[in-house]
């Protein structure tokens, strides 16, 4: 691998990293969404995902365009380190090792959301399906109320 080579594979996964770092700050706040139940974030946030997601793609797309450009097309970041000069190995390295803590960190994060909202919606169909009657409720104090009001009150029966 040439100088030239190395600069600008290293130039390149310098922008792929401030993408990564991007994309974990927002997974990372989704999960923090996710816990507190914030289903407008949620929502609103989708756009801001599928722009990331894109920009992902996009990025992905010029990183092969420039290997195949650079004659290193196929070759891993290990073999890209070891064949790199030694000036640039460290920094190379670096860079590679960046990627694969956000890279790993990011996949994690999906897992952890992805088990959350699953257990969640587990939860919510186990108490949309009880009895209206055996389903827990609680005053203002915290106390829990025994028996439902259901007498008729200010509107009758509903």
């Amino acid at each position: 691998m040439t100088i030239n080579t190395a600069k600008a594979v290293i130039e390149f996964m310098e922008k792929y990293n401030k993408h990564f770092e991007e994309l974990y700050v927002f997974v990372s706040e989704k999960k923090a969404k996710v816990i507190a139940d914030d289903l407008v974030w949620l929502l609103d946030s989708l756009t801001k995902e599928q722009k990331l997601v894109m920009a992902g793609n996009d990025l992905e797309a010029k990183r092969l365009a420039l290997f195949e450009e650079l004659g290193i097309s196929g070759v891993k970041a290990k073999e890209l380190i070891e064949e790199c000069p030694e000036e640039y190995r460290s920094k190379l390295h670096l860079e590679c090792s960046t990627m694969e803590k956000y890279v790993d960190a990011i996949r994690k994060t999906s897992a952890d959301i992805i088990e959350m909202v699953e257990r969640k919606l587990s939860i919510q169909e186990k108490l949309a399906n009880q009895p209206h009657s055996t389903m827990e409720t609680y005053t203002g104090r915290g106390m829990k109320v025994k028996k439902h009001n259901t007498s008729g009150g200010f509107f009758g029966e509903v």
